[in-house]
């Protein structure tokens, strides 16, 4: 980014955040930051859109320009970075953005600036939902556990199907006919719940995933909120229609099992 001052010293910093989620007031109001205490600064926002680079001085600019140049992107931004640095390279800041992660690195030969003006773009982007951890790792996990969780609650209906006994299967109606109300329920409120707690973290983690829109402002409020109709009528319905198939699996059991 730059190249050490005059000074003979310079303190080089760097962060990587995630689930940034940043729109056209975002990043003009970042990039405004970024090059407080900046001398005169030499700025240059740019992206990479069909194998070419485009850059300007200004964010405005450089969204007409890409429109321009670059029309099949359809406000389709996966890539934005700005630089920004002294004539004497004594200061500079540069910021790297995409769909997955923002990085940032500040350098300088003033020590306290350096540290303050990181400071200060991490608590901006905390405030944009930025965590310090990429969450892939945490959803493979809930995709895992949720699997294995319908997965035992299957194995454990269909258990024993192979009984091929008309008498051993009567049997066993009449010991499940007796008593088993309450244990139904508690089986289909034990399986509903391992089932919704991980869709729920699922759907919560994908309202709050990384976005990059440089036409346009991100939605802001809860993760709810954050939602689209499409994906608020998804979270609704899937424990409903968990429920009914959990229900009815564990009835069908009963009727022909025993279970």
């Amino acid at each position: 980014m730059t190249t050490p001052g005059p000074s003979g010293q310079q303190t080089d910093l760097r962060k990587v955040f995630y689930q940034c989620r940043l729109g056209r007031d975002d990043l003009e109001r970042m990039f405004s930051m970024a090059c407080e205490g900046i001398p005169l600064p030499e700025v240059r926002i740019s992206t990479v859109a069909a194998n070419t680079r485009f850059w300007k001085t200004n964010l405005p600019d450089l969204v007409e320009t890409v429109r321009s140049g670059a029309p099949e992107l359809n406000q389709d931004w996966n890539n934005l970075s700005l630089e920004a640095d002294t004539a004497s390279q004594e200061r500079g800041v540069k910021i790297i953005i995409d769909k997955d992660r923002t990085e940032v690195n500040v350098s300088g030969s003033d020590t306290t600036w350096a540290f303050g003006q990181i400071a200060r773009i991490e608590n901006f982007l905390v405030s944009r939902g930025a965590v310090f951890s990429s969450p892939r790792y945490e959803n493979i996990v809930a995709y895992i556990f949720l699997a294995f969780f319908l997965g035992a609650g299957t194995f454990f209906l269909v258990r024993g199907v192979d009984d091929d006994s008309a008498a051993e299967c009567m049997k066993r109606v009449r010991e499940a006919s007796s008593g088993r109300g309450a244990f139904d329920l508690a089986l289909i409120a034990l399986y509903t719940v391992g089932a919704l707690i991980p869709s729920y973290q699922l759907m919560k983690r994908r309202a709050s995933r990384a976005q990059l829109k440089v036409e346009e402002n991100v939605a802001s409020g809860s993760w709810w909120s954050r939602l689209s109709a499409g994906e608020r009528i998804a979270a609704i319905g899937i424990p409903v229609a968990v429920i009914a198939a959990l229900a009815a699996a564990v009835t069908a059991a009963n009727d022909v099992w025993g279970k």
